[in-house]
């Protein structure tokens, strides 16, 4: 039973359910006791806090095993543009790569309303564009084929096994000595995973077909049937041979369910499901520093040094030469956070580090840039000229970049 003395006159003890923004502080006593029992307080509250701010995870979860309680976690820049944001992280085949890392669904839970569609289509582009993008990496090597069995009443041969069944009633019943019915296996390309991909792909289409064009995608399942049944997918063994198909299917099933769920559910309800904003911004501010720097530095992303230390980016060229770390945090415009310095000046000590700009290992302070969103930045792409000392530091700076919202 729940502590009635934790109780208030908040939204969360009123309706058992609330919705903030992400990295707001929770002044509910009861609804910080369900987080703090939760399976998911690590995302909610972040692994390591024990405070009452939220995290950096937006999304829903159910707080308890009965599927009563839940919070609503939304993005704290207003009309964030997530088309635009997963489109460019995904222009890169190696942020695709590791791009599933940032969000999960949980079809495994009900429903949860989620008040409005702002998350809901945020969670539409992110698996449609993750799945487009990856699809046609793949496709670069065609389609892959498997075997199929097909059953089908041949004229005078044998092809695989007689079906005794099948032939008996459809045969020799009727005095068909002509014919013979048979089962076999045949390697097709209209298998049952290209035919999860083709139908994931026309749900694609219909999600951001206007911004997204995936006509070259498409005409390559000419051949390939959209037909599924439900328990195909809940029952299907991927061949062994086609590991990096795994993925790419366990994609397409989320887009099927996920529309599944939409058109037999109440309106703005979906399952619970989150996006790690804090990897997200670090993926677009790579993908970003990738448009900027193409041809004119090397960047290091997540390279692993001594101690396990592992900075966001290593940016190696004369002009250039900085350890970088994104922090997806908006103290930055008149502030600073102190952990996120000495996090960054600990880079700037490990040998190995400052081996990637020189051998002078004793007199050599490499510069260390912060990059940070802010509402208040003009700065869209990355532009070293607009960076900003940070006042009593020495060379340390940070770069604002405003992130894409809609009109």
């Amino acid at each position: 039973m729940d502590n009635l003395d934790n109780q208030c006159e908040c939204e969360f003890c009123k309706n058992n359910s609330a919705s903030f923004n992400e990295h707001n502080n929770i002044d509910c006593n009861s609804l910080t006791e369900c987080i703090n029992k939760s399976k998911y307080r690590e995302y909610i509250f972040g692994e390591n806090s024990y405070g009452k701010t939220l995290s950096y995870y937006i999304g829903a979860f159910w707080l308890d095993n009965e599927y009563t309680k839940n919070i609503i976690i939304n993005p704290k820049i207003k009309n964030i543009d997530f088309m635009k944001m997963f489109s460019k992280c995904l222009s890169y085949s190696n942020i695709v790569k590791g791009f599933n890392e940032i969000y999960s669904i949980n079809f495994e839970e009900p429903t949860i309303n989620y008040k409005s569609d702002i998350l809901i289509k945020g969670l539409d582009a992110l698996t449609s564009i993750h799945f487009l993008r990856m699809l046609e990496l793949e496709l670069n090597n065609g389609l892959k084929r498997n075997f199929i069995r097909k059953k089908e009443n041949l004229n005078s041969k044998i092809k695989g096994k007689i079906d005794f069944s099948n032939h008996i009633k459809k045969n020799i019943v009727t005095a068909r000595d002509d014919r013979v019915y048979c089962s076999y296996f045949e390697y097709d390309i209209n298998c049952l995973e290209n035919r999860i991909l083709k139908r994931a792909l026309k749900i694609c289409n219909s999600n951001i077909g206007l911004i997204y064009n995936s006509f070259n995608s498409i005409s390559f399942f000419s051949e390939v049937s959209d037909e599924l049944h439900l328990y195909e997918l809940n029952n299907i063994r991927l061949n062994p041979l086609y590991k990096k198909y795994k993925l790419l299917i366990k994609l397409a099933i989320n887009i099927i369910k996920l529309r599944r769920y939409k058109d037999s559910n109440k309106e703005n309800s979906a399952p619970p499901f989150y996006i790690d904003m804090s990897l997200l911004f670090e993926k677009y501010v790579y993908a970003l520093l990738i448009d900027s720097l193409k041809g004119k530095a090397k960047i290091l992303y997540q390279k692993v040094y001594n101690y396990g230390l592992k900075p966001d980016f290593i940016i190696k060229n004369n002009k250039y030469n900085c350890i970088a770390d994104s922090k997806y945090k908006t103290i930055y415009d008149n502030n600073i956070n102190i952990e996120d310095i000495r996090q960054l000046s600990g880079y700037g000590r490990v040998k190995s580090i400052i081996e990637e700009f020189t051998n002078d290992n004793n007199n050599y302070v490499p510069s260390c840039l912060i990059i940070y969103p802010s509402e208040n930045s003009n700065n869209t792409n990355i532009d070293f000229e607009k960076k900003e000392e940070i006042d009593d530091l020495v060379n340390f700076e940070k770069l604002s970049i405003k992130l894409p919202t809609l009109n």
